[in-house]
């Protein structure tokens, strides 16, 4: 396992998270004429590059993202090109759960078991304040991913015990 590259770990852990947290629920929100949001994440993408040296810079092959709605939570999944170093992501998730005022940003990171070195997934969170470690995640596929994201963010059923 090689370390991150620069382009792909800081577009997924800086540059789109920064702009998520910051532009908030709406980002997660699909507009109402169903507009893609592509361009925009490519422009982040490819600007990124250019402030980087040019060995550090990544073509955008693969990057995509679409909105996605599942049960009542609104997200942008975000596609990312193939990760080939250790916390480089496979997708990132921005989330506004059903009922909530702010937006989460989710990210499903490659990653390699410590023991045996096989490969495997991490979900994480980053917070305006730092990153979160949710352990082990899924199988890097969407649709894993983002069964994945809605068990994160529902909110807790409470025993019958309990109002």
């Amino acid at each position: 396992m090689t370390d991150p590259r620069p382009h792909h770990y800081r577009f997924a852990h800086r540059e789109l998270a920064r702009q998520v947290l910051e532009f908030g629920p709406r980002v997660a929100t699909p507009t109402p004429d169903g507009g893609s949001l592509l361009p925009v994440v490519t422009q982040i993408w490819d600007d990124l590059g250019r402030a980087l040296p040019p060995e550090d810079r990544l073509p955008a092959h693969g990057l995509d993202c679409r909105h996605l709605s599942v049960d009542g939570h609104h997200m942008l999944l975000v596609t990312l090109p193939t990760p080939a170093g250790a916390t480089e992501a496979h997708f990132v998730a921005a989330v506004h759960p059903q009922g909530g005022r702010t937006v989460r940003y989710l990210t499903l990171e490659h990653a390699l078991d410590p023991f045996d070195g096989t490969p495997g997934t991490v979900l994480g969170e980053w917070t305006p304040d730092n990153h979160l470690n949710h352990g082990p995640g899924p199988s890097p596929t969407a649709e894993l991913f983002v069964a994945a994201v809605v068990r994160l963010v529902a909110p807790k059923k409470r025993g019958p015990w309990r109002r």
